[in-house]
């Protein structure tokens, strides 16, 4: 048990003495300076039994004032298993102030960090929950306390109008509560400063499984063979940016776009293999979510059409800010081209990755496995995973059949249909 005592140290040169609360505990030493001081008049001296001289503190003021900080530190003890732990953590411990921890200070920490992580779209769905909960606390800074369970599903409750924020925004609050639980609490010294957790009764709803996004491989022949006239963006028509881009997407076996922003000229080897570590799960992997595809020929002149400078492999990160600038223009150029196609459906980028899926099966006879494998999804058997060394030529080998479906077995039966839709419009 650690022993308080309060005591001076050392004169000032104007006199005084500062005051302090000396901390012995586990065979060691340490002095909180209390702030508090005392002149000579409020010091006297006294000899203990080996006759050696002591000052101690005379004025009942200043005795008062730190016998009340030793209580409150005896009460901060209570609170804490600190046998374990040395004198200086303890004075540490025992000195912070924030005894009441801000939710939302952690939080805007968390979403830094992810940004400095480049996983900037997530953390956009962190920020916007963060601001959603802050409107319905009336808070701007909300404190762990704060959040309860009847917080939690009365904010839950509040949030009707989607389904989709109800699943998503909970969940990124649970998952910044639990990150800071990790970070706070020491069960093995028991110095718990997060003492409840809310979702334990809270139970979040499951976003329903989302509408399948994939498109007739006749849709995408339209789209990968359009001739666009839009007015240029920096010498490149938003609609052309958008078919370059699908395409490109779509020949990847459905890599992500924004996988494409961050592309590095070191990921694609002088075989035209692509090595890259997927963004959106790539902190989540075991394996960093690494993947290796070939590049088809088919593509190979887009990447030099897109050619980035000095360590991108794409110009697309000089041209667009971030990577949902890029997303959303691509996106745009891809309604226009819908609208100017009298396409029905609704495209955007992940559009290619689920078509790119959905054809691998259902038309190429893929398993969903292999299409799994395809997509850089976590597999079910990590165990197994772990002593095999991976072959990634099966994805070459499967993509090259996706391509081809597209491009070539059904342009057989479309070219015709093309070629009159063409016509019509020129006259």
């Amino acid at each position: 048990m650690a022993k308080f005592t309060h005591c001076v140290r050392n004169k000032r040169n104007d006199g005084l003495y500062p005051v302090y609360i000396r901390v012995f505990h586990n065979e060691s030493l340490q002095y909180i300076n209390t702030g508090l001081l005392v002149s000579d008049k409020g010091l006297r001296t006294t000899y203990g039994k080996s006759g050696k001289k002591q000052i101690e503190i005379s004025d009942r003021r200043v005795i008062k004032e730190c016998l009340d900080r030793i209580n409150l530190y005896a009460e901060k003890m209570n609170l804490i298993n600190a046998k374990g732990i040395d004198c200086k953590t303890l004075v540490e411990i025992l000195t912070d102030k924030n005894t009441e921890l801000s939710f939302t200070e952690y939080a805007n920490e968390f979403i830094r960090d992810m940004q400095n992580r480049n996983r900037d779209r997530p953390a956009q769905n962190y920020r916007l929950a963060l601001k959603r909960l802050q409107e319905f606390t009336g808070k701007e800074n909300i404190y762990f306390n704060d959040l309860t369970s009847k917080v939690i599903n009365g904010w839950i409750d509040s949030m009707k109008d989607s389904a989709r924020k109800k699943s998503l925004y909970p969940s990124c609050v649970r998952s910044v509560f639990n990150s800071a639980i990790r970070k706070y609490n020491d069960y093995d010294y028991d110095m718990i400063r997060i003492r409840t957790n809310p979702f334990i009764r809270v139970k979040i709803p499951k976003e329903k499984a989302p509408e399948k996004r994939s498109v007739e491989a006749e849709v995408l022949n339209r789209l990968f063979l359009s001739e666009t006239s839009f007015p240029s963006y920096d010498g490149i028509s938003r609609m052309e940016l958008a078919r370059d881009v699908s395409f490109i997407i779509f020949c990847l076996a459905g890599i992500n776009a924004a996988d494409l922003y961050d592309m590095k000229k070191s990921s694609l080897s002088t075989e035209w293999k692509l090595c890259y570590n997927r963004k959106k799960t790539r902190d989540k992997s075991d394996t960093g979510a690494y993947i290796e595809i070939l590049v088809p020929a088919v593509i190979r002149p887009l990447f030099e059409k897109y050619r980035g400078g000095k360590d991108s492999l794409f110009i697309f990160s000089t041209r667009f800010s971030d990577e949902n600038r890029f997303v959303k223009t691509v996106n745009k150029g891809l309604k226009s081209l819908c609208d100017d196609l009298h396409i029905q459906e609704t495209v955007t980028t992940y559009t290619f990755r689920h078509s790119w899926a959905t054809i691998a099966q259902n038309q190429c006879g893929a398993s969903t496995e292999l299409v799994a494998f395809s997509l850089n999804h976590s597999s079910a058997h990590r165990v197994t995973e772990g002593y095999i060394r991976k072959d990634y030529s099966p994805i070459d080998a499967l993509n090259a059949k996706v391509i081809d479906f597209v491009l070539v077995q059904t342009l057989i039966v479309y070219i015709p249909l093309y070629a009159l839709a063409v016509n019509l419009k020129k006259k």
